[in-house]
């Protein structure tokens, strides 16, 4: 009922209206875009998405067309035409010439941009649509008029069918992209590989002066002197900055002309396959459509290296040393590429002195350098009078853990990070600067012995006597992992292994057996009360169920070295020497890279253009 009088009301209310009160102003006309009573201030849009010579040509076409056709309309008057070439437009990034004319807009000088379909003016439906409503909105507002669509996006009701072209445009981007991956994927599967000519080599030409597709590189010995002098400057142990400041004073030219060399310019050629004679495909790839970035191919895209594709300037053994040289220099390590060395005398003979930031996970290595040297036979008899008139057969030297809660001696835990030496062993050697680590994988120990700083892989110990006595920690993540990977360890343990100092005259070392490892594990206890504590807790190994110790001449025979007659020499300090019978990648001698720059410095070509392997 009372919906039935509010109606009846209303009805009347319109009925009643005094039409002699009402004055109608009606709304200003549209201006029309061909209409001479409006001059528009006009810019165009010119892109071409690649840069061959045909696109070039169909690019100059273009701008001749808009030309005429704001001739064709005399409202119509051209201010400017600004042109992208070779630049894709799923991205405004790039495209300088479009990212003026915006601007230019923002500043109120043109009232229309006319371009020829909406994918020229973006590819990116965000991107479109967001710029055509900024410039809908300047004051006065910016209109596009799209040729080919014939699409003004002042009119009124154009943005769906903006929206719906500007969609299309997009996912003809995609399927574009698509089809290139595919392509390029087919090149490469087979091996129609496009490789650029990088610094030291040429792309071979026809009698036109064309470049010959797929054709292999060839070597520009001018540029190939560079690139060696870079290998072998490295392998010598120059930094890549050190290299590139020599290479800009003495005014070597990059491959674009240039003598301004930097530390990323030497980065490049020291990690570039091709310098070996290998291409490898698809090394990077466009991660992202729209913002075009790009992205290092971690195994995300299918590759295929080939090799002995081209003539190479540097041996495959010295680039992968450089490479080997590379990843070490990521973990601080310094220095040229070190040589393997062994110990072949003394009580120390098969024991390798060690590079604890080496990157190195493979126990076969120590292996083969500890057995390139003879050794002494190990013998299963001992001289039972040598130690006691009593025969010990059957006796047990047992376990020092089992009989010393707090042991004074010397002690190291191993993780598969880092090895730590308690106090007891800075103690001993609280006058030594530099000591060597050695191990003897066959045998399975380890030992540090005093030594100079110039000794092969020397390691700072204690360079400042005066300074309190800490325990010594050496971070040492691959040998830890080859440590491990010899003891057979778990690694998800610590092992803690007790040691024996021992000296005789001026010579003392100090050495651990690591089969009487033990492991450990931090582990989450109550500590009495509501809060909670790690706490390492060790656990006893397997092998020792059954006994407390070692037969007394067993022991006596792994501890040779603190029973061995007081006339015999230990010789302890015995250098290391090349591990003989094992192949080694030798560097370039200071020699012969003074002699290397010289002639670059000269420009002096040479006939050999060989590896100073």
């Amino acid at each position: 009922m009372a919906n039935t009088q509010e109606r009846e009301q209303l009805r009347q209310i319109y009925q009643t209206v005094d039409e002699s009160s009402r004055t109608f102003i009606p709304a200003k006309p549209k201006a029309d875009l061909y209409s001479e009573g409006h001059i528009y201030r006009v810019c165009a849009y010119c892109r071409v998405s690649t840069d061959n010579d045909e696109q070039l040509s169909s690019f100059e076409l273009q701008q001749a067309h808009y030309r005429q056709l704001v001739e064709d309309h005399p409202n119509w008057e051209l201010r400017h035409i600004y042109a992208d070439e070779g630049i894709s437009g799923t991205s405004l990034k790039n495209r300088d010439q479009f990212n003026e004319m915006i601007e230019e807009c923002k500043r109120g000088k043109y009232d229309l941009i006319i371009t020829k379909s909406v994918s020229r003016f973006a590819r990116n439906l965000v991107d479109c649509i967001s710029l055509i409503r900024m410039l809908k909105g300047l004051n006065p507002p910016v209109g596009v008029f799209f040729e080919t669509d014939n699409l003004y996006t002042l009119s009124e009701n154009t943005e769906f069918m903006l929206s719906f072209l500007a969609t299309f445009a997009q996912e003809e981007s995609v399927k574009k992209s698509e089809a290139m991956n595919w392509s390029l994927q087919q090149r490469f599967k087979d091996g129609k590989l496009l490789t650029p000519a990088p610094l030291g080599y040429d792309r071979p030409k026809d009698v036109t002066g064309r470049y010959i597709k797929y054709a292999p590189l060839t070597i520009n010995e001018s540029e190939a002197r560079i690139v060696r002098f870079i290998y072998d400057a490295y392998l010598a142990g120059w930094s890549q900055s050190q290299i590139a400041d020599i290479l800009t004073d003495i005014g070597c030219e990059t491959k674009s002309g240039g003598t301004g060399w930097n530390s990323g310019s030497v980065g490049y050629i020291l990690t570039n396959e091709r310098y070996c004679g290998s291409v490898l495909t698809w090394k990077t790839f466009t991660a992202d459509l729209y913002e075009h970035k790009h992205k290092r191919n971690n195994q995300d895209r299918d590759q295929y290296l080939y090799t002995g594709h081209h003539e190479a300037i540097i041996s495959v053994e010295k680039f992968e040393a450089v490479q080997v040289l590379l990843q070490n220099r990521k973990h601080h390590m310094r220095g040229g590429l070190p040589l393997l060395h062994v110990i072949d005398e003394g009580i120390f003979t098969g024991f390798i002195p060690i590079n604890h930031h080496w990157i190195n996970d493979d126990p076969g290595t120590y292996y083969d350098i500890s057995n390139s040297v003879r050794q002494p036979r190990s013998t299963k008899s001992i001289s039972k009078s040598a130690f006691c008139a009593f025969d010990l057969d059957g006796y047990q030297v047992v376990r020092s853990h089992f009989l010393q809660h707090r042991y004074e001696g010397p002690v190291i835990n191993i993780s598969n990070e880092r090895i730590s030496f308690n106090k007891f062993c800075v103690q001993k050697f609280d006058n030594i600067a530099y000591i060597q680590l050695l191990l003897h994988p066959t045998e399975r120990r380890i030992a540090i012995r005093p030594c100079k700083k110039s000794d092969t892989h020397s390691i700072r110990w204690r360079p400042d006597p005066e300074k309190p006595i800490y325990s010594k920690t050496l971070n040492c993540q691959h040998f830890g992992n080859a440590l491990y990977s010899i003891m057979s360890w778990n690694p998800e343990y610590s092992y803690k292994i007790r040691g024996t100092w021992a000296f005789r005259g001026s010579e003392q070392i100090i050495v651990f057996n690591l089969p009487n490892a033990v492991p450990a594990t931090l582990l989450t206890v109550n500590d009495g009360d509501a809060s909670s504590v790690k706490r390492r807790i060790e656990f006893c190994p397997e092998e020792w169920d059954g006994d407390f110790g070692e037969g007394f001449y067993e022991h006596a025979l792994e501890n040779g070295f603190y029973y061995i007659a007081p006339k015999t020499e230990w010789n302890s300090q015995a250098q290391s020497i090349l591990a003989p019978g094992i192949e080694q990648f030798t560097t370039a001698s200071p020699e012969e890279l003074q002699l290397s720059m010289e002639k670059l410095t000269r420009g002096i070509d040479t006939d050999d253009g060989h590896d100073t392997d």
